[in-house]
C-alpha cells in the first residue's frame, strides 16, 4: 500500500473535523446553454440554479442507454465544469456539432464504463471514441458522473487543478492535459490506496483535493461562507 503524504491526511482530517461537507452547487448559465441546445430545453429548464455533484451525478445516470441521453448527460456535465465561464457553452456546442457521431461515441463511452470500468472507458474516450476538442480535464469528468454503477475503480476527475495541487504537495507528478491510459490508471491506484489506508472514498479523497487548491487560487469554485 502507497504511504499516505501529510498534505492528503491533512485535507482528509479538516474536511472530516469540518463534518464531511459537500461541494457547493456552482451557478451556470441557463440562457446560454437553452439558445446553444434548444433541443435539451425540458432537461435544462428542469435543472435549479446552482449544479452541485449530486444533481449532475442524477442526469447523467442513464447516459449509457441511449446517444440522446448520453448527449443530455454531456451538456449538463459541461455547464457543471464551466460554471460561470461565459464560453463554455460555445466550446460545449464546438465539441457536439464537430463530430455527426458524438452522441454514440458518448453513449459507447458510458455503456463501456458500466461493463468494463474506468480505466477501460477512459482509453475508449482518448481513442477511438475521441472528440476533437475534449480534453482529459474535461473527458474525466464525464467519466465521473456516468459512473454509477461501473465496473472496477471509481472514475475520477484529473483536471489541473487536482494535478497542481497533487506537484505542489504530494509530490507527484501528473499531465492532465494529454490522454494517456498510463497516467490515468496510475492516478487512479493512487488515490484509490491512500482513500484504503484514510477509510474514505477515493472521490472523497478527489473532492478534497479539488477544493484545497480551488481555496488556494481563489477561483469560482473556492468555498465561500
Amino acid at each position: 500500500m502507497t504511504d499516505v503524504p501529510p498534505a492528503v491526511a491533512r485535507v482528509i482530517g479538516d474536511w472530516q473535523a469540518g463534518g464531511r461537507p459537500r461541494q457547493q452547487g456552482i451557478r451556470w448559465p441557463r440562457e446560454r446553454c437553452l439558445a446553444a441546445f434548444p433541443e435539451s430545453a425540458d432537461a435544462l429548464q428542469a435543472l435549479p440554479v446552482r449544479l452541485d455533484r449530486g444533481t449532475v451525478g442524477s442526469a447523467c445516470a442513464g447516459a449509457a442507454g441511449s446517444p440522446a441521453a448520453a448527449w443530455q448527460a454531456f451538456v449538463v456535465v459541461m455547464a457543471w465544469g464551466y460554471g460561470t465561464v461565459g464560453y463554455g457553452a460555445w466550446r460545449t456546442a464546438r465539441i457536439l456539432q464537430g463530430d455527426n457521431h458524438a452522441p454514440d461515441r458518448l453513449a459507447r463511452v458510458a455503456q463501456r464504463l458500466a461493463e468494463q470500468g474506468a480505466l477501460d472507458a477512459y482509453g475508449l474516450l482518448g481513442g477511438a471514441c475521441r472528440l476533437r476538442g475534449l480534453g482529459p480535464a474535461f473527458g474525466t469528468k464525464y467519466l465521473y458522473f456516468c459512473a454509477q454503477p461501473a465496473a472496477g475503480p471509481r472514475a475520477l476527475i484529473l483536471d489541473r487543478l487536482v494535478a497542481r495541487w497533487l506537484a505542489k504537495n504530494a509530490r507527484v507528478s501528473l499531465n492532465p492535459g494529454f490522454w494517456s491510459s498510463k497516467t490515468y490508471g496510475r492516478y487512479l491506484a493512487l488515490l484509490g490506496s491512500w482513500a484504503e489506508a484514510l477509510s474514505v472514498a477515493s472521490y472523497e479523497v478527489e473532492w478534497c483535493i479539488f477544493q484545497a487548491e480551488s481555496g488556494t487560487t481563489g477561483n469560482q469554485w473556492a468555498t465561500t461562507p
